[in-house]
């Protein structure tokens, strides 16, 4: 499903003439295509509508972190753009990809000019704050299979939870090995917490799981 900027709680509600003002370029990339790399100015908002993407920094040993898998529709670097800094990740595309690009000019004065832009986007930034500081302490005070319980709990609205990355994407994202993940799954699989099928993870007792890792039911 190819998604529009209308899309983005950022710009929900906002009136056709205005979503036109901001001269979004429209691009179409294969799967592999680095959308942005660590380090490079943050001049336009990337906004991606359809696909998936990884986001990854590269270790001082040379080696990739995953820090999340993203799919559409989704914006990068909010943060980097108002501060006017650069990209934090690396984004490449996990499949074919449609973008648009939105200059951070037109950004910035849709925020001074909509007060209701301004707001859904400190809560957008709120949230994501809050999804960051939850991950740290997880990876700091919990084993592995409660992360992944406290993961799945967070993510299981409609019982089915995508695995956009695989087993070793959910890893990247709570600081696990695949290997791990895969015996946490396997551990609630037999205990008939959830079904594992190609992926995604079928949730059939959020409450067990729930009581596993500690975290309440997220309200709908």
């Amino acid at each position: 499903m190819t998604y529009t900027l209308a899309d983005l709680p950022m710009f929900a509600r906002l009136g056709e003439e205005r979503l036109r003002g901001l001269t979004a370029r429209r691009r179409r990339y294969p799967a592999g295509q680095v959308l942005c790399a660590e380090g490079d100015p943050a001049d336009h908002l990337i906004v991606l509508l359809d696909g998936r993407v990884k986001a990854g920094r590269v270790s001082a040993e040379g080696r990739e972190v995953v820090l999340a898998v993203e799919a559409a529709p989704v914006a990068f670097d909010k943060t980097a753009l108002l501060v006017d800094g650069p990209h934090r990740a690396t984004r490449t595309a996990l499949t074919a990809v449609e973008v648009a690009y939105v200059p951070r000019s037109a950004v910035l004065d849709l925020v001074a000019g909509e007060p209701e832009v301004a707001a859904r986007l400190l809560r957008t930034l709120a949230a994501t704050v809050r999804d960051l500081d939850e991950r740290l302490t997880d990876a700091a005070v919990r084993d592995v299979p409660t992360r992944v319980a406290a993961w799945l709990v967070r993510r299981c609205a409609g019982g089915r939870v995508p695995l956009h990355g695989g087993q070793a994407g959910l890893g990247a994202e709570i600081g696990a090995t695949r290997v791990s993940v895969n015996r946490a799954l396997r551990g609630f699989e037999r205990r008939g917490m959830v079904e594992i099928s190609t992926g995604e993870v079928i949730v059939l007792d959020r409450l067990a799981l729930s009581r596993l890792a500690a975290v309440p039911i997220p309200a709908p």
